[in-house]
Parts: structure tokens; sequence; C-alpha cells
């Protein structure tokens, strides 16, 4: 059997065949895409419920957050309270002994308990989401994509 040169015009007769969707298909990607709009609204009442439930936590934390940075000031002023009369203590000693050895390392003791009530820090919730947007979990809703496409592909006919 001989193959038509490059040059000889082959006759062939052209099928119309449009691209498309086939029906059985449309049918599997329907039920596909109402699986999901399905499990989409499952979730999203998931996440309802989720962020409810973290806003009665949240409001609970709030409760001993508060409570713990008013432990926390009140430990901090006490500190402070007693660096004070610990400062005043050295201040009534001599010059001398507060330039020897132990009025130095004295002063450094003195100076670590101000430090400690520095270094106490307060709860804060800013780390803590408020709650979840269902899109940020989620994503768009795929089947709007879907819904938008068309079944025929433009001059496939």
């Amino acid at each position: 059997m001989t193959r038509p040169s490059s040059r000889t015009r082959v006759s062939r007769k052209r099928t119309s065949m449009a691209f498309k969707i086939k029906a059985a298909d449309q049918k599997r990607i329907d039920a596909a895409f109402g699986e999901l709009t399905a499990q989409r609204s499952t979730l999203e009442e998931s996440v309802r419920v989720f962020n409810e439930a973290v806003a009665a936590a949240r409001a609970k934390l709030e409760l001993d957050v508060d409570a713990y940075n008013e432990k926390v000031d009140a430990a901090r002023g006490m500190l402070d309270d007693v660096h004070r009369e610990l400062e005043d203590e050295f201040d009534d000693r001599s010059a001398s002994w507060q330039n020897g050895d132990k009025g130095i390392a004295t002063k450094e003791w003195i100076d670590s308990v101000s430090a400690l009530a520095e270094e106490l820090t307060e709860a804060a919730l800013d780390v803590f989401p408020e709650s979840l947007e269902f899109e940020d979990v989620i994503g768009d809703d795929p089947a709007e994509g879907y819904n938008e496409l068309d079944k025929e592909a433009p001059g496939a006919e």
C-alpha cells in the first residue's frame, strides 16, 4: 500500500464533532459537585459550632488572663516595694561599706530583685484568633467555577 505524497491532496470527509462533556460524564460531575456542596455545608456548620465553642472558651480564658494579669501587677508592685525598702537600707549604710566588696555584692543582689519585677510578663490573647473564617478554611466554592464552565468548547461545532 502506498501513501499519497504530501503534495497530493487527499479528500477526506470531515465529520462535525463538537467537544463537549458527555451526558454520562455530566452526571458523574454533577454527583461529585453535589457531594462537595453537601460536605461543604456540613463543614460550614462545623466551623460555626467551632467558633461558638471558641467564643465560649475565649470568654473564660479572658477572665483567667485578666485575673492572672492582676496577680502579675500585684506581684510587681510588691517586688517594687521590697526593692525600695532594700535600697533605703542600702542607702543608710556608709559610703565605704557601699563601695566595699559586701556593699557591691549587696547592691547587685538588690538590683536582681528589681530585675525580677521587670521580668514578670502579663498574659496576652492577641496571639489567639477570634474565630475561623469559613472561606479561610475551605476557600471558594468549587461548584461556582463548575457552574460557570461552558459545557461545550467554543467554536467546536
